[in-house]
């Protein structure tokens, strides 16, 4: 499943950096994603995995509910 505004990404590339999706091209080939310094237009979205949990600190993190059902129920 390709990515869409607002969705949390990651590239499994080991280094784990989390980035925001700001803009998402029409027929989906290509993304914007805030990552932490910088921001990129990702040209190929099926290498960004979606994240519905992400850490924001020791022991704490922060899930989109809403986001993880909407998955589940496509995977489903």
């Amino acid at each position: 499943m390709l990515p869409k505004r607002a969705d949390w990404v990651t590239i499994d590339d080991g280094d784990r950096q989390v980035g925001f999706v700001i803009r998402v091209a029409r027929d989906g080939s290509w993304v914007d994603v805030k990552w932490p310094y910088w921001s990129k237009r990702q040209r190929k979205p099926e290498v960004l995995r979606i994240l519905t949990t992400i850490s924001v600190g020791p022991g704490v993190t922060v899930t989109d509910v809403a986001r993880e059902r909407e998955l589940r129920e496509v995977e489903a």
